[in-house]
């Protein structure tokens, strides 16, 4: 199964502990709203690649 992990600030130690959790024994991507200009295009072919994306502000 993949995971698509979506940025919305800069995860603390908290949200990196339970992406870690949830994330065990998957395969898993990551994209940052926060960072730069967003390419929403590469968000979208990325959120249609993945089985499940999680949005975390």
């Amino acid at each position: 199964m993949k995971i698509l992990h979506v940025y919305r600030s800069e995860p603390d130690g908290d949200t990196k502990k339970l992406v870690e959790i949830v994330s065990e024994g998957r395969e898993a991507a990551e994209f940052k709203l926060f960072e730069g200009q967003v390419d929403y295009d590469k968000l979208v072919d990325m959120v249609m690649d993945a089985d499940k994306s999680i949005c975390w502000w």
